[in-house]
């Protein structure tokens, strides 16, 4: 390939090819007997010119355009074409070219420096440079050859300049920079999505193909983000037919066919219960990252990384309240207490509190289960992550499976209420 800006009054002059898996070469020849060029359908001696070549009754030239073999119909011609253009460079994938620096004159030039830089929107890389070891000369008609490679990691347009001083026999100092243009696009797409049921996270993750070609996914990987644990879940595949040496290989492939195909997966994310020394986590929503690795039809490999996924994000709590401890045994109209664990997330003091109980629900039902006794409680200050316990003295009026709940705490100076204990369900006995 050869820049848009010519190398007039010159010595020398880049020549720059992508180096790229070949593609294969396709044709799709018209299926002709010879004869036909001299003897028509409806020459008298066909059938004597094309003895045994025709089927049945009707000798027509369309019998002569059956497949004989199933191979026939892909076309492949067994050739391979190399690349003319840069041609399609996707995000991820390995930028390697070959750069020529030609002498096209009948003089040689000396000291010759050599620079090859990619620039982008964002920043400009140095991917060769021999300026502190110049070539002594390139004789004429010469050349000098090297290759170049280059992770992209960046969408938009790139420009690969490449640079050469040297000395020309009258000794004049010449510089020749050439341009290079490329566009680098998105191979695949990604889609998102997070639900939250009770204590875990699903994430789901749609890869659609951008490219026109095939890809292969050789692992999509979720990174987590601390504290978060992930399990990849994956449908069980059905058994493979075929018991071939290669059966095992081709149930593992993942395809996602190209110009749009998609392939969805699902990963299952868990965090452990905080503890008071883990409050600052409490609140964040990064989830992690998605790793992409794939291949083309042609084995060449690519590599994504998403940004960070966020979840929804978790309410930080001044204060936790939970249920530690129940009796194993419940009976109707019989005292019993509950323990209950209070715990300051803040980082200043809370309290007084007091714990009460709603004798109704919303809808003004009365509750099966009540305190017993004094309707509150005191819960002396607590200072910034500390913790204490309590016990609550209840009692149920009715038998089977009944919910304890309605139980809050509020603040003691002005009633603000702080916090609601979660429901919890509990089989009463009857006497």
């Amino acid at each position: 390939m050869t820049s848009g800006a010519g190398a007039a009054g010159h010595s020398l002059a880049f020549r720059v090819m992508r180096l790229c898996r070949p593609s294969c070469q396709v044709d799709h020849p018209l299926l002709v007997d010879p004869s036909d060029v001299c003897n028509g359908e409806d020459s008298v001696n066909f059938k004597e010119l094309l003895p045994g070549l025709v089927n049945g009754n009707d000798p027509g030239f369309w019998k002569r355009f059956e497949l004989q073999e199933p191979m026939d119909a892909m076309g492949l011609s067994g050739q391979l074409v190399l690349p003319q253009t840069f041609g399609s460079i996707y995000l991820g994938e390995t930028f390697c070219s070959y750069i020529s620096v030609g002498n096209h004159t009948n003089h040689d030039v000396r000291d010759v420096i050599i620079k090859a830089e990619l620039q982008t929107e964002r920043q400009r890389i140095i991917l060769s440079d021999n300026s502190k070891s110049p070539i002594e000369s390139i004789r004429a008609t010469g050349r000098f050859d090297f290759i170049i490679e280059h992770d992209i990691k960046e969408l938009g347009g790139h420009t690969l300049v490449c640079m050469a001083v040297y000395t020309d026999p009258d000794g004049d100092r010449k510089y020749l920079p050439q341009y290079f243009k490329f566009t680098t696009s998105n191979p695949v797409s990604v889609r998102t999505k997070v639900r939250t049921v009770k204590d875990t996270t699903f994430l789901e993750a749609c890869i659609e193909n951008q490219t026109k070609s095939h890809l292969f996914m050789d692992q999509v990987r979720f990174e987590p983000a601390p504290p978060w644990s992930v399990t990849t879940l994956e449908n069980e595949e059905e058994a493979s037919e075929s018991d071939g040496p290669i059966s095992g290989y081709i149930k593992s492939l993942k395809l996602i066919n190209g110009n749009g195909g998609a392939r969805h997966y699902l990963f299952q994310l868990k965090r452990p219960p905080l503890e008071s020394s883990d409050v600052k986590l409490e609140g964040a929503n990064a989830l992690g990252k998605l790793e992409i690795l794939w291949r083309t039809t042609l084995g060449e490999t690519g590599r994504l990384q998403t940004q960070q996924i966020n979840g929804s994000p978790t309410p930080k709590k001044p204060l936790d309240v939970k249920m530690t401890n129940l009796p194993q045994r419940i009976l109707i109209e019989r005292p019993f207490l509950v323990r209950m664990e209070v715990t300051n997330r803040s980082e200043q003091f809370t309290g007084p509190l007091r714990v009460v109980m709603s004798e109704t629900d919303d809808n003004g039902t009365p509750r099966t289960v009540l305190m017993n006794g004094l309707l509150s409680l005191m819960v002396p200050p607590l200072a910034p992550l500390a913790s204490t316990e309590l016990e609550v003295n209840l009692v149920a009026v009715a038998a089977g499976v009944q919910r304890i709940a309605g139980i809050c705490l509020v603040d003691a100076r002005d009633g603000r209420q702080v916090e609601f204990v979660p429901p919890t369900e509990v089989f009463v006995e009857a006497e």
